[in-house]
């Protein structure tokens, strides 16, 4: 079962909540800016400070609400008027007239009051101030901070980076600083930023995020966060623009275009799983393509398994495949893991193996007599590994000793210590003193030994906490 990229995750649910003002992300192919039309705005580049122009649309909307009419001064809103403004938005109890009241600030914000705006945001919501349009009230700032890269990236940047390192030294290095909240300042709002930024320039976007340092594996997660959020600016503009840029980046051993490509691939689920596959087939590049099948089989597979399964069988010999195969094997195998198994014969090894587990791991819970009987009659090799492992994990939860007994089959060292580890943990949690009777004859070494049972203390492992 695939473990999905939990760094990738968290930066979706915090790129989403833009519902309600028209910062939709996603438009037709070839369209203009759906953010900016919504707002009055004009195409790509519309909110480039040396370009800008509000519309007489835009004006008369902000002149036609009260609350912010008055601190209208010659048509714009000044950075001391801006910061009343946001306060009065703040103080609002009725939703959709504080969702109005936003918008229209929205639409008067420049880059001589952009940071006043976001200041008085900040500190409202710091002062306990009412929560945003969705679930932890963090909408706001979002669309506060993209609306801002739109107009002024460098300079909300370098304002965000700079209140991060503060917050970085007042918290110390592993600080909540460092990261960023509700409050802004940290990683995540600079992300933010940047979408807005790259919606108007990507170069100049891109260009910030490669003058970052990489001085660990912090900073290049980092790095790739904002990249992502890159891509996420460029999908407010087409999803051809978007795909264009994450083929210009370099391939790197990780495939982190790949992974950019599931953004964008997720947005093209909203047209459906057979339009989105239409739309993998007309990738050329191998990396992008696993990416985004790689998010399309799992939905697809919901949507029309048959079809999904004939879908990734036209890939299946294509190592970018691989995972899309898994997923899909994985839905199939909660329903018929027999027949996946014979599906699986003619798969190469790698992609095999991984199968073999998933429908291993879906029999065992089905049946496990018939599951073992057919274990029994595999010959050795590395798929029967794979296969052994997938019925003992899923073994171990009800009868830990069997799946102990068939963990230690595995030929392969390293799969063999992993998956006894696995067994090991379940064993722990069903019957700790059995499981330390057994430790000592179990193959793991004394420090495995420990771990196994440091890890339960701890309450890390169990049912679940595998990503199971």
């Amino acid at each position: 079962m695939k473990i999905r990229f939990p760094f990738i995750i968290a930066l979706l649910v915090c790129s989403a909540g833009a519902f309600g003002l028209g910062w939709a992300l996603k438009p037709e192919f070839g369209s203009e800016n759906a953010a900016a039309s919504s707002l009055g705005l004009s195409g790509h580049g519309a909110l480039a400070p040396s370009k800008r122009s509000k519309s007489e649309a835009t004006l008369a909307a902000a002149k036609a609400n009260p609350t912010i009419a008055k601190y209208l001064n010659g048509g714009k809103v000044a950075s001391n008027d801006m910061t009343s403004a946001i306060k009065a938005m703040m103080k609002e109890n009725d939703p959709l007239k504080k969702n109005t009241m936003f918008s229209a600030l929205l639409n008067q914000l420049t880059p001589e009051n952009a940071e006043a705006a976001f200041t008085a945001l900040r500190e409202s919501r710091g002062r306990g101030g009412r929560g945003g349009f969705g679930r932890g009230g963090g909408d706001e700032m979002r669309l506060m901070l993209n609306a801002w890269g739109r107009i002024d990236g460098e300079s909300a940047v370098a304002k965000l980076t700079a209140l991060a390192d503060a917050e970085r030294e007042a918290n110390g290095e592993n600080g909540r600083g460092g990261r960023g909240g509700r409050d802004g300042g940290g990683a995540f709002d600079i992300y933010s930023a940047l979408q807005g930024w790259a919606t108007n320039d990507s170069d100049a976007a891109l260009s910030y995020v490669n003058s970052l340092e990489s001085d660990g594996e912090g900073d290049d997660r980092r790095k790739s966060m904002y990249t992502s959020g890159i891509v996420r600016g460029l999908m407010a503009n087409s999803m051809d623009e978007a795909v264009n840029f994450i083929t210009a980046l370099p391939a790197d051993e990780g495939n982190s275009r790949g992974r950019y490509m599931e953004n964008v691939a997720e947005e093209m689920l909203d047209d459906g799983a057979v339009t989105a596959a239409k739309w993998v087939d007309t990738l050329k590049d191998p990396d992008l393509k696993e990416g985004a099948m790689d998010r399309i089989a799992e939905s697809y597979a919901r949507e029309d398994l048959d079809s999904a399964i004939a879908w990734v069988g036209e890939h299946a010999s294509e190592d970018y495949a691989s995972r899309a195969v898994t997923e899909v094997a994985e839905r199939w195998a909660e329903n018929d893991p027999q027949a996946v198994i014979d599906w699986a014969s003619d798969l190469p090894e790698g992609t095999q193996q991984r199968v073999f587990e998933e429908a291993l791991d879906e029999w065992t819970e089905k049946d496990p007599l018939a599951a073992s009987e057919y274990l029994t009659q595999m010959p050795d090799s590395p798929v029967k590994d794979s296969a052994v492992e997938g019925f003992a994990k899923e073994l171990s939860r009800e009868d830990p000793q069997s799946a102990a007994a068939w963990a230690a089959t595995i030929s392969n060292e390293e799969l063999r210590i992993d998956t006894l580890q696995d067994v090991a943990r379940d064993w722990v949690r069903n019957d700790r003193a059995a499981a330390e009777a057994w430790l000592p004859a179990s193959g793991l070494n004394e420090e495995a030994q420990q771990k196994v049972l440091e890890d339960q203390g701890r309450g890390g492992w169990g049912r679940g906490g595998r990503g199971r």
